[in-house]
């Protein structure tokens, strides 16, 4: 059995998914200004097909199908964040586009086991995250991004089922970015220093 089978089990083992949750006993409607963000609730096909999902190979929509299920059994954001070693903001993500797509957010815009195409818009995601977030906002102590870290929040937010460090690089390369270099402008602006300008493209990586 998978690790991750093996985590879907347990999950369902110690959390139960109740067709009454949070939703149907009105409960956003006491409170709606201090109610955290949940899923709408499930008919039974999607529920079944959710609950298919959450124990199948297919890691991302795996992934994916327990956020919504766990969501639908009224357990929080942070909570969810929590249980399954992912970002508050993927979790927020998912559940909102479940919201607004039904079961069609769960669809991947590649076949799983087909190899991943290294494109600039990756690349521009990595250099987006570079600039605009850090390690923190994903519960990771470290201060500043590595390869391993784009690696892992790459693969936890859904962009692709798997990537190299060397991908990553490729990836920034063709967005016309230089890894180093931005790491060195964020290095700056946490230190409170005026960041100089990022480079359009470098041979040096």
């Amino acid at each position: 059995m998978t690790n991750q089978k093996k985590s879907w089990h347990f999950l369902k083992k110690n959390l139960h998914f109740p067709k009454k949750n949070l939703h149907f006993l009105g409960f956003r409607r006491i409170i709606p200004a201090i109610m955290a963000l949940y899923v709408r609730p499930l008919s039974d096909d999607e529920r079944a097909q959710l609950q298919t999902l959450a124990g199948g190979d297919d890691a991302i929509r795996a992934r994916w199908a327990q956020i919504v299920l766990l969501s639908s059994s009224g357990v929080g954001v942070p909570k969810i964040a929590d249980t399954l070693n992912i970002s508050a903001a993927t979790v927020r993500a998912r559940i909102k586009a479940f919201n607004e797509r039904g079961m069609a957010a769960l669809e991947r815009s590649t076949s799983p086991g087909r190899p991943e195409t290294i494109t600039p818009s990756l690349g521009d995601r990595f250099a987006a995250l570079m600039r605009e977030r850090e390690p923190r906002d994903f519960g990771w102590a470290d201060t500043g991004w590595t390869l391993d870290l784009l690696v892992k929040a790459a693969t936890l937010e859904g962009w692709v089922e798997s990537i190299s460090r060397e991908g990553v690089r490729l990836a920034l390369r063709k967005s016309k970015h230089s890894y180093r270099r931005l790491k060195d402008w964020a290095k700056s602006k946490q230190e409170g220093e005026s960041p100089p300008p990022l480079p359009t493209q470098s041979p040096e990586n």
